[in-house]
């Protein structure tokens, strides 16, 4: 049935339709414009996107095959000034550093300027009857200035490492600078004490000098305290992140962490013993002057094929690191029974205890390194090689700071 024409609705408003579809006048506020559309068309594999500021220079061709599923993120290349990139990402970490950096260079400073004031009481003529103290004292005060010196190197190193147990080993460390420089304050006391115009650099008494020497090392040893179990906990969860849940990868990462430790430290009470057997006992007549010169630099070598060798699990750099292990072994054994057995001639007597402390704190230390590097060698193959290879390395921050955030990558989809 038809509706009637009263009642019946059309499809569109003719009044409507002749407002919009004429132009407007001049006198009109809005004006009405013409758009050049094709000038703003372009392909769908065109390089420039929408939004130059978010995607630009990014393909944008839909028609590839490849598009799904996505490749990983590039790293970009790190912004910003190089010392920013290379400070690291924790508040904690970042206050270690700075207290080993002002402990090192304090105690650095005091050393040096004890250096320069026993220097001038040993070339002071009328000081010709110094007793062995005077004489030592220069080895053990260059010893005490390396120790600082390695101390703060590895300190970094744990850092980037993100090695729990060096940063408790640093504390170990440590602590052994506080019992040192209380048993040094008596000595150099005892080589400076008939030498009152020695003044040094700073011209601050000496006792001044050695009162302040151990304050400053225990209150860096608090703070070290006092940040170890934050590291700990943020270290423990990073490494969870860089290794994740599979424990067997997780202790094999350990042993490694665990024999580079102790390898490092190994070099450290290598030197400190030969810098006192070169310095304080050998003379260029003896063969064993010569030997111990080139057993320096090979020590040093020794140690940088330990570290490849667990890193790159090579069998052979391996077996090589252990043969020279065994071989610092019995030079160490022989130094050791030899201050033994001459301890009171007198070119050992006021020398043989710290002789005797560094070579067998030096045996002690080979021992465990060459347990824990049978160790690595035996987790040869069992994927951690792959494991640090994929994550970049020991899990330091570069790897992470040379990616962005998650909103600043380029391979998604943005409604911007």
């Amino acid at each position: 049935m038809a509706l009637p024409p009263s009642r019946a609705k059309s499809s569109y408003d003719d009044e409507l339709i002749d407002t919009y579809a004429q132009p407007y006048e001049p006198s009109r506020r809005h004006k009405s414009i013409t758009l050049n559309t094709s000038a703003s068309r372009q392909s769908l594999t065109t390089t420039e996107a929408e939004h130059p500021s978010d995607l630009k220079g990014v393909p944008m061709d839909f028609s590839r095959a490849d598009i799904y599923p996505p490749q990983p993120s590039q790293a970009l290349p790190p912004t910003g000034p190089w010392w920013r990139t290379a400070l690291p990402d924790s508040l904690s970490c970042k206050i270690y550093l700075l207290t080993v950096l002002i402990e090192t260079a304090v105690d650095l400073t005091i050393e040096g300027d004890l250096l320069i004031r026993i220097h001038e009481a040993n070339e002071d003529d009328s000081q010709s009857g110094l007793s062995t103290t005077s004489r030592k004292m220069p080895i053990y005060l260059t010893i005490f200035s390396l120790a600082h010196v390695w101390q703060f190197i590895l300190a970094v190193d744990a850092v980037y490492a993100r090695n729990t147990l060096q940063f408790i080993a640093l504390a170990i460390f440590n602590a052994l600078f506080l019992v040192y420089a209380i048993i040094q304050s008596s000595e150099v006391q005892a080589s400076l004490q008939d030498v009152p115009s020695s003044s040094g650099l700073s011209h601050i008494p000496v006792t001044v000098l050695l009162t302040a020497l151990p304050i400053v090392i225990a209150v860096a040893e608090l703070i070290y305290i006092g940040l170890g179990y934050k590291i700990y906990r943020e270290f423990g969860w990073k490494v969870y992140k860089f290794l994740g849940a599979d424990r067997q990868i997780k202790r094999m990462f350990a042993h490694y962490q665990i024999f580079q430790c102790f390898v490092k430290f190994d070099l450290f009470f290598w030197i400190g013993f030969c810098v006192q057997f070169i310095g304080l006992v050998l003379n260029k007549q003896d063969w064993e002057y010569y030997v111990t010169i080139i057993a320096l630099p090979l020590s040093v070598v020794l140690v940088v094929e330990g570290y490849l060798a667990a890193r790159y699990e090579n069998k052979w750099m391996m077996i090589s690191f252990l043969t020279g292990c065994g071989g610092g072994l019995i030079y160490f054994t022989y130094k050791f029974v030899k201050v033994l057995v001459l301890k009171n001639e007198a070119q050992f007597i006021d020398i043989y205890q710290s002789l005797t402390i560094f070579s067998v704190i030096s045996i002690l230390l080979l021992i465990i390194t060459v347990a824990y590097a049978v160790i690595v060698w035996r987790n040869f193959g069992r994927g951690l090689k792959q494991q640090i290879s994929k994550n970049g390395g020991s899990g330091g921050r570069a790897k992470h700071s040379a990616y962005p955030s998650v909103s600043a990558r380029v391979n998604r989809m943005s409604f911007e």
